[in-house]
């Protein structure tokens, strides 16, 4: 309870230009309101942007690709794509296996 309550108050005490940096987004949500927040968080009116790292299907299937940023390291080199790049599947499911496969072959 304690991570959904951070989460709000992040979305909605947040001024207008700021960054929010989430890692593993589901973790410690209970799926009562994943739902609620993963809407808050593309729908929120402010000028906010937010970084947040899920492997969820929940959140892959209803967060949209034009939101999508792959970053991929390579040695020393860091890139960031967009989704639209690599031509997925029309499924979020589907394409974030797609692009899991993608992944792991460009590292071999």
């Amino acid at each position: 309870m304690l991570h959904t309550i951070i989460h709000i108050a992040q979305i909605y005490l947040a001024n207008d230009g700021s960054i929010i940096l989430i890692d593993e987004f589901e973790n410690s949500l209970g799926t009562n309101c994943m739902d609620i927040l993963t809407e808050d968080f593309v729908h929120e009116n402010k000028n906010i942007q937010f970084i947040a790292t899920s492997h969820h299907p929940y959140i892959i299937n209803n967060i949209p690709y034009q939101y999508w940023k792959i970053i991929t390291r390579k040695t020393g080199v860091i890139s960031a794509k967009s989704a639209s790049e690599y031509k997925l599947g029309k499924s979020k499911q589907k394409a974030f296996l797609q692009l899991t496969e993608i992944l792991e072959n460009q590292h071999q």
